[in-house]
C-alpha cells in the first residue's frame, strides 16, 4: 500500500491551468518557497507526479503530494 496522499482538485486545477497557459506558479517544496513552471502532470504507480522547470531552469519530476501550492 502506498503512502501517497491525493492532491486536492483545486491544486490539480491550478497545475493544469498553469500547464495550458505556460505560466509559473509559487509553491512550497520541503518548506522552501519556489517559483516553478509546471510542464505536465501524470499518474504512475498509483501516484500523481508533476513535471516542472525550477528556478534554475532544471526540469524535475516530483510526487505531487510533496508540493504545496501557495496563494
Amino acid at each position: 500500500m502506498s503512502d501517497y496522499q491525493r492532491i486536492s482538485c483545486e491544486a490539480h486545477s491550478i497545475y493544469e491551468l498553469a500547464i495550458i497557459r505556460g505560466q509559473s506558479i509559487q509553491v512550497s517544496i520541503d518548506g522552501n518557497m519556489q517559483i516553478i513552471q509546471p510542464k505536465d502532470i501524470l499518474t504512475k504507480v498509483g501516484a500523481e507526479y508533476l513535471i516542472f522547470v525550477d528556478e534554475n531552469n532544471t526540469q524535475q519530476e516530483l510526487r505531487a503530494d510533496a508540493i504545496a501550492v501557495e496563494p
